[in-house]
């Protein structure tokens, strides 16, 4: 699968996770634009969310390199803006 920088930035801000695997495991990345404080989660590490273009840099890098290989996994939960959001999307869900 390709990937390029557009598609890694929107996807990571919408909540999605990408799996990376290297020679040597697996790890996640993702975003939490909204968090506090916001960050963005690499390698196993929270970097803060103004790094998520150097995150991506060192992915595209790391991939031109056939260094990893990486894939979007299924999203766990939905990142909102507000408590409000959250309930509304929680109160929607099927029991």
């Amino acid at each position: 699968m390709a990937f390029d920088r557009e598609q890694l930035k929107r996807r990571l801000l919408s909540g999605e996770s990408l799996e990376v695997t290297t020679g040597g495991g697996q790890y996640e990345v993702w975003a939490e634009p909204y968090g506090n404080p916001p960050a963005v989660y690499y390698e196993g590490r929270s970097f803060p969310f103004e790094e998520l273009d150097g995150v991506i840099s060192s992915l595209l890098e790391n991939m031109a390199n056939q260094e990893v290989r990486c894939r979007w996994i299924e999203p766990r939960g939905v990142q909102v803006k507000s408590c409000e959001e959250a309930y509304r999307l929680r109160a929607d869900e099927p029991t």
